[in-house]
């Protein structure tokens, strides 16, 4: 632990008397200079606003039953690295802080030393990444580049939370293979997904309109991975970025439409027809097949009951369009799904294509980097 942490100041936020001393003496012994412990989210933020020298923390998640999100923010906003020392499960931390380490209590010198050297060295985006997502394959090399060290790379679980309505964007996603589910929230709690995104696009695209709120939750549906960026660096790299700010409008617009053939899907087809254009529109943005899907998740994104779901996966299934689990779905026919979506299925794939293909120098006839990924075509 002295070779990586002797001389670094640390915070340790821990509720727990016994554990934070414990804590505080093990980093203590080692030259760490320990901030704190303290024991709450006020007591947490104001050694964070009050001491400059604090270079990294530890977090518990659940500090008197408040949890500790509102200082994970705060440091990251501060680009303060951290990790999380817990016995809650990985899924209740938010997708704005999936990336983060979750370590086990009771924690020993060495999980603790290595945890931390992690979260002051965290991984950064490749070359090969950035070509893997259909925004960023298509910006000029010249701002591929000044984007990439911005760039990190997430894996988020499913049901991740990335983003809550009528909040402020802390982070922007550009997926590789995980695919998030656009969901419209009622004032009564009622929920139906209206979208779609995956490693066509990326999430926080009204920041490029000047709007740095979410009308929609955003979850994670398909894990996978994603590159992630702070939202004040993104807003950074859209005040140098021509192509980033235009292939960021032109992918809100495609998402326009794509939401309104949603709602004829939802209007005018029956359940079984709007399952084939859902799973469709899932197979485009992966590479996977089967992929990893519960009824009781299909029932929530489509709005209707577990019970119809289940009918309507038989059907397709008797159709030998599927090949569906009781936790999973397999695409056996492409074509016979596509003729089962019918008229919702195909218009907006291609106008995402049109649109992103547009040049991002009117003179220009070329698109740079448009090619990559599997084409969001109806063949």
């Amino acid at each position: 632990m002295e070779k990586t942490l002797r001389g670094k100041c640390i915070l340790v936020v821990e509720d727990d008397y016994y554990v934070a001393t414990d804590l505080a003496a093990k980093l203590s012994a080692h030259g760490v200079d320990v901030a704190g412990p303290t024991a709450g989210v006020r007591g947490a933020l104001t050694q964070i606003r009050s001491n400059p020298c604090i270079e990294g923390a530890i977090l518990d998640l659940n500090l008197g039953g408040e949890m500790a999100f509102p200082v994970a923010d705060e440091l990251e906003r501060r680009g303060v690295p951290f990790i999380f020392a817990t016995g809650y499960e990985p899924d209740v931390v938010p997708a704005r802080h999936a990336d983060k380490i979750l370590l086990r209590k009771p924690l020993d010198d060495d999980t603790i030393a290595v945890a931390l050297l992690d979260a002051f060295h965290r991984r950064g985006a490749t070359p090969e990444d950035v070509g893997r997502n259909g925004i960023l394959r298509r910006l000029p090399a010249s701002e591929r580049d000044d984007l990439l060290p911005l760039l990190r790379t997430v894996y988020l679980p499913r049901g991740a939370i990335m983003e809550m309505q009528g909040q402020s964007v802390s982070r922007v996603y550009f997926p590789l293979d995980c695919v998030a589910s656009l969901v419209a929230v009622s004032r009564e709690g009622n929920r139906i997904e209206t979208g779609l995104i995956g490693n066509e696009g990326m999430t926080g695209f009204g920041i490029a309109e000047g709007d740095e709120e979410t009308p929609f939750e955003l979850i994670n549906q398909i894990e996978g991975y994603t590159l992630a960026i702070a939202a004040d660096d993104f807003k950074q790299a859209l005040a140098i970025s021509a192509g980033l700010r235009t292939l960021a409008i032109r992918f809100a617009r495609s998402v326009s439409i794509q939401v309104s053939y949603t709602a004829l899907a939802n209007g005018r087809l029956d359940i079984p027809r709007r399952l084939a254009r859902w799973l469709l529109m899932v197979h485009d943005r992966v590479d996977q097949n089967p992929f990893h899907l519960t009824h009781d998740y299909l029932a929530i994104m489509l709005g209707v009951r577990r019970s119809s779901v289940t009918d309507a996966l038989h059907l397709l299934e008797g159709e030998r369009l599927i090949k569906s689990t009781r936790n999973s779905v397999e695409i056996v026919s492409r074509h016979g799904l596509i003729d089962a979506a019918g008229e919702v299925y195909g218009a907006p794939e291609i106008e995402y294509e049109r649109l992103m293909n547009l040049p991002l120098d009117p003179s220009s006839e070329a698109v740079c980097g448009a090619g990559g990924s599997r084409q969001h075509f109806v063949s």
